[in-house]
C-alpha cells in the first residue's frame, strides 16, 4: 500500500505544534513497521528551508492556476537531506508561502488569504498525484487545509476505487470557512461545487469540502470523536460527518525526540529507577535557568502550550495567581500566543519575582527541561482533541492536571480515590474555582505523600503512549478504508 500524506507542518523543519510532530513520526512508523509506503507533501516555506539547511531538487513543474484573483505556478521539490525514510516533497509557490509564518504573521494574526492558500495547495496536491508517476492507494489529508485536495482527488478518480480518501480532523473548531460568494474563486471542480454548496446550506468551509469528498474520517481521540459528533449534530458539518464513522485514535509521543533518559539536552537524563533524584536535579536546573527561587519543596508548574483561549490560559492564570504572588508555587511557560496572555504573564513576573518565567517561543531543549523539572503540568483546555503535552509530561514523570475533555479524559485517570491506578488530576468543572481547588489538592498530595508521589511518577513513566501504538491503530484504519472502497 502507498499513501500520500498531505500536511502543512513537518517537525523538526516547519512546525508550530503537535501536527508537525505527528507528520514526522506517524508516516515513518507506518512505512517501517507496517509496510505502508508514505510520501509527504508539505508547502515549501523559503525562509525555513534556508534556515534548516534543507537541500532540494525539482521533480515537477505544475501549470499556473488562478485562485482568488492570484495566478501562480508551482514546482514540486524533493528534499534530499532530511532525517527520515519517507520521501518528502515540498510544494513551492512563493506568492503563497514566502511569508514570515506558517499560518500567521508576526503579530499572531491568521493570514487573511488562508483559505485561498489552502485552495491552491489542494489543487496542486491533486495535480502532483496525477503527474508524480506514483500510484497511491490512499490519500491522508490533515485538517481543513487539505479539504480542497480531497475534493479535486474525488473528481479525478471518478468511478474508480483508488485512491481512498481519509480526512483527519485534528480540531473541528478550525474549519476554513469561506463566504458563499468566494467559493467560485477557489478553483474547486465544477462538478463538485453544486453539491458542496447544497450541503453547506449557506455555511461553506474547506473542512466541509474535505469531509464531503472523503471515504472516512479520523480524529485525535475516541473522546473527541464523541464530542465532535455531538457538537456538530444537525449542522452541515455534522450531516456530512455522520455517515463517515469518525474514528478516534490517540496520537503518540515520539520517544526519539522526548526521551528523559537521553543525554545531550539541558535536562539531566533519568529513568524510572532514578525518578526521584532525576526530578530533583532537573527541578534545580530549571529553577536556575528560569531565574526562579531555588527551592526543592515549592510546587513547580510547567506549561508548554499555545497561549490561546481554547487552552484555558485565563483559568490557569486566575487559579495560580495568588500562589505565585505569595511564593507558594512557581510557573514556567513556553509558548507564544495572544498578546493579552503574554502581557498578563509579564505582569505576573514583575509582581512575583522569582516565581514566574515565560519563554515566548518554542525551544525544544528548554521544553525538555520544563517537562523534566516540573512537578505538574496544567491543562485547563476548553477543547483538546488529543493533547500531546500531557503525554510528554507523563513520559517525564510530571503529573498532569487536566480538564475532562477529549483526549485528556482518554489519557489521564483521576488520582483522587484511586492512588494505585491514577495518573493525574481532573477538574470537576471548567471554572477557575475548580482549577484552583484541584491545584490545592495536588499541592497537598505532593507535600504529604512522598511515597505515593514516587510510585505515581514511576507509573507515569511506564505507560505506552508512543507512536508505535498509534501506528498500529492507524494501519488497521488504513486497511479498512482501502478495503471498503
Amino acid at each position: 500500500m502507498r499513501c500520500l500524506y498531505l500536511v502543512q507542518e513537518l517537525a523538526p523543519y516547519f512546525a508550530e505544534g503537535g501536527l508537525g510532530q505527528a507528520a514526522r513520526a506517524l508516516p515513518e512508523l507506518l512505512q517501517r513497521d507496517h509496510g505502508i509506503e508514505h510520501d509527504l507533501l508539505v508547502p515549501y516555506y523559503p525562509w525555513l528551508v534556508a534556515e534548516r539547511g534543507l537541500r532540494t531538487e525539482e521533480v515537477a513543474r505544475l501549470p499556473g492556476i488562478r485562485i482568488a484573483g492570484v495566478t501562480a505556478e508551482a514546482t514540486v521539490e524533493r528534499v534530499l537531506n532530511h532525517d527520515g525514510s519517507c520521501d518528502v516533497f515540498l510544494l513551492r509557490a512563493d506568492v503563497w508561502y514566502d511569508r514570515e509564518g506558517i499560518y500567521r504573521d508576526g503579530r499572531y494574526v491568521e493570514f487573511a488569504d488562508a483559505t485561498a492558500r489552502a485552495a491552491f495547495f489542494g489543487w496542486a496536491a491533486a495535480r502532483w498525484a496525477e503527474v508524480s508517476g506514483r500510484t497511491y492507494d490512499l490519500v491522508h489529508g490533515n485538517d481543513w487545509q487539505s479539504g480542497a485536495a480531497l475534493a479535486h482527488l474525488r473528481r479525478a478518480r471518478g468511478s474508480a476505487a483508488r485512491p481512498a480518501l481519509l480526512m483527519n480532523v485534528h480540531n473541528g473548531a478550525y474549519a476554513g470557512e469561506v463566504g458563499v460568494a468566494e467559493v467560485a474563486g477557489l478553483g474547486l471542480p465544477d462538478a463538485f461545487r453544486e453539491p458542496f454548496l447544497t450541503a453547506a446550506r449557506g455555511r461553506p468551509s474547506l473542512l466541509l469540502a474535505g469531509l464531503l469528498a472523503a471515504d472516512a474520517a479520523t480524529t485525535g481521540s475516541p473522546g473527541y470523536a464523541r464530542e465532535l459528533r455531538a457538537e456538530l449534530a444537525g449542522s452541515p458539518l455534522g450531516d456530512v460527518l455522520e455517515p463517515l464513522a469518525l474514528t478516534g485514535i490517540v496520537a503518540g509521543v515520539d520517544e526519539r525526540v522526548w526521551d528523559p533518559a537521553a543525554p545531550g539536552r539541558l535536562a539531566t537524563p533519568f529513568d524510572r529507577d532514578a525518578v526521584t533524584p532525576g526530578k530533583r536535579a532537573n527541578k534545580r536546573a530549571l529553577q536556575h535557568l528560569a531565574a526562579l527561587r531555588e527551592d526543592p519543596d515549592v510546587p513547580l508548574f510547567g506549561v508548554c502550550a499555545r497561549l490561546v483561549p481554547e487552552k484555558g490560559v485565563d483559568l490557569m492564570l486566575t487559579a495560580l495567581g495568588p500562589r505565585l504572588l505569595d511564593g507558594t508555587a512557581q510557573l514556567v511557560v513556553v509558548g507564544s500566543g495572544d498578546t493579552a496572555y503574554t502581557r498578563a504573564l509579564a505582569e505576573l513576573r514583575r509582581s512575583a519575582p522569582g516565581a514566574v518565567h515565560h519563554l515566548p517561543r518554542f525551544d525544544h531543549d528548554v521544553a525538555s527541561l520544563v517537562y523534566a523539572g516540573s512537578d505538574f503540568t496544567l491543562m485547563p483546555s476548553r477543547v483538546e482533541p488529543c493533547g500531546l503535552n500531557q503525554l510528554i509530561a507523563m513520559a517525564y514523570a510530571t503529573v498532569p492536571l487536566v480538564s475532562a475533555v477529549g483526549g485528556l479524559r482518554d489519557t489521564v485517570s483521576e488520582l483522587r480515590g484511586a492512588p494505585q491506578e491514577g495518573t493525574g488530576f481532573r477538574f470537576a468543572a471548567l471554572t477557575a474555582q475548580a482549577v484552583e481547588d484541584t491545584v490545592a489538592d495536588a499541592v497537598r498530595w505532593l507535600g504529604s505523600s512522598p511515597g505515593e508521589v514516587e510510585r505515581t511518577r514511576r507509573r507515569l513513566m511506564g505507560q505506552d503512549w508512543t507512536w508505535h501504538r498509534t501506528a498500529r491503530e492507524t494501519a488497521r484504519l488504513y486497511e479498512q478504508v482501502v478495503a471498503h472502497d
